[in-house]
C-alpha cells in the first residue's frame, strides 16, 4: 500500500503515466470504467463539489443552455420561413400560370415571355442547425425561359443590417460561445491556488500532482460536454434529426472543436503564468481565430479571386440579346441552328418582321455569348471554395463552420450546385416549349398539369469533414503534448 502511486488510483493519470496496462482495453471499456470511477471516487465528488459551489461555473452553463436553446429556436424558425415560400411555389406557380393562359391562350410565345417556372433549393433537415450561407444565397429562384443569365442572380431584396449580423443557430453557439466557456472553466485551474498560496498545500499531499491538475480539466471536459449533449439531444427532438451516421460526424467535428480548445487552454496553463496572463492569452487566442483570421482569409481571398466575370456575364449577356435588333435574322437564326441543329427542321417565317421563332433564337444567342464569361465566373467560385477549405485548415473555427454547413447542405458547393440544376431546369423548359412555340401552337397543346415546381436536393458529401478532423486532432494532439512536456518540466516550480 506505501509504495503506490496516485497514478494507480487515478485511470485519468494512468493512462497517461503507464499506457500499457489499457492496450488491451476497448475504448468503450475504458469510458465505462472510467464514469464507474468517478461516480464512487470520493476525491473526484469533491472535486465536483468544489467546482460547482462557483456561481460562475452555474452562469457559464445557463449561458450556454440558453443560447443553445435560442440557437435552435431562431435557426429552425429561419428554416421554417424557407420551407413556407418554398410549400407555395408550387400553387402560386400554377396560378399565375393559368393566369396568363386566360389573357394569352392563342399566343403561346407572349404567355411564355410573361410566365415564369420555379426551382427551389431544398433545405437538409440538419439546415437549421447550421443555416451556412442559405441568408444570402437565393433558395428559391423563378425564371422564365427567356435568357438564363440576365435571371439568374436576381435575389430577393435583405436588410444590409440583418446580413452583416447573419442568423444565430446552434452551430454558432458551438463555435464562438463554446470556447469562452472553456476559457472560463480552465485559465486558472492552477493559478489560482497557486496565487492565494495552497497550492503548494496540495501538491504536499499528492504524489503525482499532474494527476490533480488532469482531474481538474478533466471535470470541466466532463462539464461541458455534458452540455454539448444536452443541446445535441434537444436538437434530435426539436428539429427531427435521425441519429445515424450523419448524427455521428456532425458530433465529431463539434466534440473535436471543443477538444481543440480545452488542449489549448491546458498548453496555456502548462506555462506557469498569473492568471491574467493566462485570461488575456487565450482570449486573444479566440479573437485571432475566431475574427481577425477569418476577417483576414475573407480579404485575401476577394483579392486572390475577383470575379469581374460576375459584371462581364451581364453585360455579354444583354449585349448578346439586344444588338440581334440591328442584325439581319438570319445572322440569329444560323447561330442558333449551330446550338439547336434539331430545330432546323420547323420552318421559319423570315418574311415577318417578328416572330417568336425568332426572338427566343435571339434570347437563347444572348446566353451562348455570356456562356464563356459565366463558366469562368463558375470556375472561379469553386477555386474560391476550395481555397477557402485548405486555408481554413488553420483555423479550427472556420473547419468547423465549414465542415457544419458542408454536412447541412448549406455551404457555398451546395449552392453551386443549386445553380447547375437551375440551368439543367432551364433547358428541360426551353427543350419542352420550342417545338410548340415554332410551329406557332398555342397553350391549349401544352399539358400544363404536369408542369410543377421542382425540388432540388443536395447530396451531401463529408469528403472534407475528414480531413478537417484529422487536422483538428493534429493540432490538439500537438498543443496536448506540449503541454504535458511543461507540465512535466516545470511542476517542481509550480
Amino acid at each position: 500500500m506505501g509504495n503506490r502511486s496516485a497514478a494507480d488510483d487515478d485511470p485519468v493519470a494512468s493512462l497517461l503515466v503507464y499506457p500499457g496496462d489499457y492496450r488491451d482495453c476497448s475504448f468503450i471499456k475504458m469510458g465505462k470504467n472510467l464514469i464507474d470511477y468517478i461516480m464512487n471516487n470520493s476525491t473526484y465528488q469533491l472535486e465536483f463539489k468544489i467546482f460547482f459551489r462557483n456561481k460562475a461555473v452555474w452562469s457559464g452553463i445557463l449561458i450556454l443552455l440558453i443560447s443553445g436553446f435560442a440557437g435552435l429556436y431562431f435557426g429552425k424558425t429561419f428554416i421554417e420561413k424557407q420551407e413556407a415560400v418554398i410549400g407555395k411555389a408550387n400553387a402560386l406557380q400554377q396560378e399565375k400560370t393559368q393566369h396568363n393562359i386566360d389573357l394569352h391562350s392563342e399566343d403561346l410565345g407572349l404567355l411564355l415571355f410573361y410566365n415564369k417556372f420555379s426551382i427551389a433549393n431544398m433545405p437538409s433537415p440538419w439546415a437549421a442547425f447550421a443555416n451556412g450561407q442559405r441568408d444570402i444565397n437565393p433558395y428559391l429562384m423563378s425564371v422564365s425561359i427567356l435568357g438564363l443569365e440576365g435571371q439568374m442572380y436576381d435575389t430577393d431584396l435583405n436588410n444590409p443590417t440583418t446580413l452583416l449580423l447573419g442568423n444565430m443557430d446552434l452551430a454558432f453557439v458551438i463555435i464562438f460561445l463554446f470556447p469562452l466557456v472553456i476559457i472560463a472553466f480552465s485559465y486558472n485551474i492552477v493559478s489560482a491556488e497557486q496565487e492565494s498560496g495552497i497550492w503548494g498545500l496540495v501538491k504536499s499531499q499528492s504524489g503525482l500532482p499532474l494527476s490533480i491538475i488532469l482531474r481538474k480539466f478533466s471535470i470541466r471536459l466532463i462539464t461541458v460536454f455534458a452540455t454539448l449533449l444536452i443541446l445535441m439531444a434537444a436538437a434530435v427532438v426539436y428539429l427531427q434529426l435521425a441519429v445515424d451516421r450523419h448524427f455521428m460526424m456532425v458530433l465529431m467535428v463539434v466534440s473535436f472543436y471543443l477538444l481543440f480548445w480545452f488542449a489549448l487552454s491546458f498548453w496555456v496553463v502548462s506555462r506557469n503564468k498569473s492568471s491574467s496572463f493566462n485570461a488575456v492569452s487565450l482570449i486573444a487566442c479566440w479573437v485571432v481565430l475566431n475574427i481577425i483570421g477569418p476577417a483576414v482569409l475573407n480579404v485575401w481571398l476577394t483579392k486572390k479571386y475577383p470575379i469581374p466575370e460576375a459584371m462581364e456575364t451581364v453585360i455579354h449577356q444583354r449585349e448578346g440579346n439586344h444588338e440581334k435588333w440591328d442584325k439581319e435574322k438570319h445572322v440569329t437564326m444560323d447561330k442558333f441552328f449551330e446550338h439547336y441543329p434539331q430545330f432546323k427542321k420547323y420552318p421559319f417565317p423570315s418574311e415577318l418582321t417578328f416572330s417568336w421563332y425568332w426572338y427566343y433564337a435571339m434570347q437563347q444567342m444572348g446566353d451562348d455569348e455570356a456562356a464563356e464569361s459565366a463558366g469562368h465566373m463558375m470556375k472561379k467560385l469553386e477555386e474560391r471554395q476550395g481555397f477557402s477549405s485548405i486555408s481554413a485548415l488553420l483555423f479550427p473555427g472556420i473547419q468547423t463552420q465549414l465542415g457544419l454547413n458542408e454536412l447541412a447542405g448549406s455551404d457555398l458547393q451546395s449552392h453551386l450546385n443549386f445553380l447547375k440544376a437551375l440551368k439543367a431546369y432551364h433547358e428541360k423548359l426551353r427543350l419542352s416549349f420550342y417545338p410548340v412555340i415554332f410551329t406557332n401552337g398555342t397553350a391549349k397543346d401544352i399539358d400544363w398539369k404536369k408542369i410543377k415546381a421542382e425540388h432540388h436536393v443536395n447530396a451531401v458529401e463529408s469528403g472534407k469533414v475528414v480531413l478537417n478532423l484529422f487536422v483538428v486532432a493534429i493540432f490538439s494532439l500537438l498543443l496536448a503534448m506540449a503541454g504535458f512536456y511543461n507540465f512535466r518540466k516545470k511542476l517542481h516550480t509550480f
